[in-house]
């Protein structure tokens, strides 16, 4: 596999008090020729020689989540980027596999892989798929709506973690960033809905994100990562009409500038409806006794659960969590999944995902 094509990449990693594991991300790049832009809004600056390496950007900015995405327009000068977070890995090999499809195919904006989740315990790493949807997906009408539409309505969050072209992602930047909105994941919602709308999207078969399960996610203070008000309660409560008509109108410009078809039709109505269709697909699953016990805990973040108790009780709430994660995790070796789907037809290399797991193990001893 061809690792050259990794010099038209940024990596773009968030970083939030968690600097044991942004120490371990940039180790694990540091043997490619790729460039990262970390994007660190810690309490406290990251002051490590492993910064001293080729091809790091590091900024420390605590203006929040939003602030600094909206910065990276300034510091990527490469084709195409990607974001990453500080704890999670990508298979270098199939980040040169993306790029080399978009540089073939101009009507895409994006192209991304499949993901494995990855846990460690006892020297072993466990894993189980991630986000089983992203198999054979490809949304590649020639309209934009249509191309929308398919997404929202069997919806996964397949474009985040993309390799995506930077001048779109530049597009996206100057507009989404510089508002937020109050419902979570509203920065999900937007970068999937604005990059569908900006070209064609495909998912390649090949494994190339690894997540991490091990810890909790880090939340900050922004209402995209923390807020306890779900885009379902956002959307029909009437308390937020002021902001859901900015939040259309937003998107209506952001697209406006996005599209190359100036007699493309299209309204705030229509941004509206498309959007809705995601909406009601989250509403009916919350309705639903399935999943009504996973909703509640949905809308109470980790920490706010924890702080409910005594420092005794928290420690055991903490582990019992520990194991609930453990127990779905240890039904299959990471191998043993990896295996798996490579029966699919999934391409994967050893080489960089034994690199993912010398990485893991040889933190686990420094712990």
């Amino acid at each position: 596999m061809k690792y050259n094509l990794l010099d038209k990449i940024t990596i773009v990693i968030m970083s939030y008090n968690r600097h044991i594991y942004l120490k371990r991300t940039i180790q694990y790049w540091s043997n490619y020729n790729v460039k990262l832009l970390i994007l660190d809004g810690s309490d406290i600056k990251f002051d490590d020689p492993c910064l001293m390496l080729k091809n790091i950007k590091y900024i420390h900015n605590k203006e929040g989540y939003y602030n600094r995405l909206l910065s990276s327009v300034n510091y990527i000068d490469t084709d195409f980027m990607i974001l990453g977070c500080d704890d999670e890995f990508y298979l270098p090999s199939a980040l040169s596999a993306c790029i080399e499809f978009l540089t073939k195919e101009d009507s895409y904006s994006c192209c991304g892989g499949r993901a494995v989740g990855f846990y460690t315990l006892n020297k072993m790493v466990f894993g189980a798929e991630q986000y089983p949807k992203l198999k054979n997906l490809c949304l590649e009408d020639d309209n934009a709506l249509n191309r929308i539409e398919s997404h929202f309505s069997d919806y996964v969050p397949a474009h985040n973690y993309s390799v995506i072209r930077s001048d779109k992602w530049r597009e996206i930047s100057n507009h989404i960033f510089k508002k937020e909105y109050n419902f979570f994941a509203s920065l999900e919602l937007q970068i999937e809905f604005l990059v569908m709308f900006s070209g064609k999207s495909k998912i390649i078969p090949q494994l190339m994100w690894m997540r991490n399960v091990e810890v909790p996610p880090s939340r900050e203070s922004d209402p995209t990562t923390f807020s306890n008000v779900q885009i379902v309660d956002w959307w029909y409560d009437k308390k937020f009409i002021k902001e859901k008509k900015d939040f259309l109108h937003l998107m209506k410009r952001a697209c406006d500038e996005l599209i190359k078809n100036k007699n493309f039709d299209y309204s705030e109505d229509t941004i509206s409806r498309l959007i809705e269709i995601h909406v009601e697909k989250i509403l009916k699953k919350k309705l639903s006794k399935k999943f009504f016990f996973s909703s509640i805990i949905d809308l109470i973040s980790y920490k706010k659960i924890i702080s409910l108790f005594s420092h005794e009780k928290k420690k055991f709430i903490k582990k019992f969590i520990r194991w609930e994660i453990i127990s779905t995790y240890i039904k299959k070796t990471l191998m043993s999944q990896v295996n798996l789907l490579e029966t699919e037809g999934v391409l994967v290399n050893h080489k960089d995902l034994n690199h993912v797991i010398l990485a893991l193990l040889e933190n686990n001893k420094k712990n």
